[in-house]
């Protein structure tokens, strides 16, 4: 009797035991299975990442473009025609909906500067578009009178949320998109000196020395007692492609510059791609997610170095390896959809979960994953390799004649993704025009 209940004691931690171990070996198991991050190291990103002689290398530029690509630019200067904003000089960030960001008008100036490099408009017309909008941004209002406002309404400058609300005082500003707006301004700077003086107006008006402390990008916003705070932006990606704008304006960026701190890498579809280690679930759900943009971006308008092109190369190769592995035809980043919930974030990695999708609101998305149009041409007209040709197909059909280029086409459905956008038909155009000219910020040193 005692033997028999020492038995049973014993039995129930054998059990225990036996549960604690198997347990272990599951998530040891698991761990296997999952991508592990591993610290990288700036030296050499190319052995980091495991790049090599057979990764797709960068497409010879300047070449001239095809009859087709040709094409396509007109095609993609259609949506800027058709939403011009005359009162004001700003374009709506998405068709026939008059609001805008400066990432937006960002991109409204690249893909107007890149017709003027394909001469799909002349020095003239350039002139009178780009004057007109950068003599209303030197007057428009600001937040907290130091910066612009994240979203304007497009008829009358005024100050709105995202949704065209209008908000009297604004709801913030934006290091990124201010940066992104920033690019253009350069090249109009250099490459078009009758517009200079518009552009020093517009720049000397905006107090940037509040979008940056100790280094790094911020954004400000109000909190709950409507007072003003600020908050470190950027991720891993886009941060770096910021600084790199705003240290154009002499502002210090060091921090925000920098690709050694807080990055880390990790295998996606077995390829390592770098990430920044800021996870959602520690940082308040601000995402970290690895988009193709930021380094298509990066190589049309800097052009890549030692540094931007193998991290390129891997972002790539990760979908390149995904199609291999699925015959998904992959090209991912962040776009407009033509329904709720209207925009999605379409990443290679985010949070340590691969090829996750999900809305600003965190939720996720993954049945609107779409291959990207931007993303597809931008790959396509950078790298050379038989992907390349795979993506330049695909693109074929995912444009209206007099509107522009839609957004992108839906994985699961294989449905066009109409969102018809400034951003997809800006960066279209700058992509067309890097092919023609090469990189956009060294058009300063060449004749026009």
């Amino acid at each position: 009797m005692v033997w028999s209940q020492g038995y049973l004691h014993a039995r129930h931690h054998l059990a225990f035991m036996i549960g604690l171990c198997l347990a272990v070996a599951i998530a040891w198991q698991a761990e296997l299975h999952m991508p592990r991050p591993i610290q990288a190291w700036i030296d050499n990103f190319s052995t980091v990442l495991g790049v090599d002689k057979t990764f797709p290398k960068v497409a010879k530029v300047p070449v001239a473009l095809t009859d087709e690509e040709k094409h396509w630019a007109v095609v993609a200067w259609h949506y800027f025609q058709n939403n011009y904003q005359s009162n004001t000089g700003m374009v709506n960030s998405v068709d026939n909906y008059p609001s805008t960001t400066l990432w937006d008008l960002g991109s409204y100036l690249m893909g107007a500067l890149s017709a003027r490099e394909l001469g799909i408009i002349q020095e003239d017309e350039l002139t009178e578009r780009v004057g007109n909008l950068l003599e209303h941004l030197a007057k428009m209002p600001l937040f907290d009178g130091h910066l612009p406002n994240k979203a304007y309404n497009t008829t009358n400058m005024a100050m709105s949320d995202y949704n065209n609300k209008p908000m009297p005082d604004g709801i913030g500003w934006s290091a990124l998109d201010i940066a992104r707006f920033g690019v253009p301004l350069q090249i109009i700077v250099w490459r078009h000196p009758q517009l200079a003086a518009k552009a020093k107006a517009v720049m000397n008006r905006w107090k940037f020395q509040y979008m940056v402390k100790d280094g790094e990008l911020m954004t400000g916003a109000f909190d709950k007692q409507h007072q003003v705070t600020l908050h470190q932006e950027g991720r891993f990606g886009y941060e770096q492609y910021g600084a790199k704008s705003l240290a154009f304006l002499g502002l210090d960026v060091t921090q925000a510059a920098r690709y050694d701190v807080g990055v880390k890498v990790m295998l996606v579809e077995g390829q390592a791609v770098a990430y920044d280690d800021r996870l959602p679930r520690f940082h308040g759900g601000t995402h970290n997610a690895v988009l193709s943009e930021p380094y298509i971006l990066e190589g049309v308008e800097f052009g890549y170095n030692a540094i931007t092109l193998p991290l390129a190369q891997s972002v790539l190769q990760a979908q390149i390896n995904r199609y291999d592995a699925t015959n998904i035809l992959t090209a991912v980043s962040e776009d407009n959809i033509d329904q709720a919930p209207w925009f999605v974030y379409n990443s290679v990695l985010n949070d340590l979960t691969p090829w996750a999708a999900f809305d600003p609101d965190h939720h996720d998305a993954s049945k609107f994953r779409t291959l990207s149009t931007k993303a597809a041409m931008g790959w396509a007209e950078l790298f050379d390799a038989p992907y390349s040709h795979r993506l330049m197909e695909a693109l074929k059909g995912l444009y209206d004649e007099k509107r522009g280029w839609y957004s992108g086409r839906y994985e699961a459905s294989g449905a066009i993704n109409h969102a018809i956008t400034a951003n997809t038909n800006g960066i279209v155009l700058e992509i067309l025009a890097y092919k023609a000219r090469g990189p956009l910020l060294t058009l300063a040193t060449k004749q026009q």
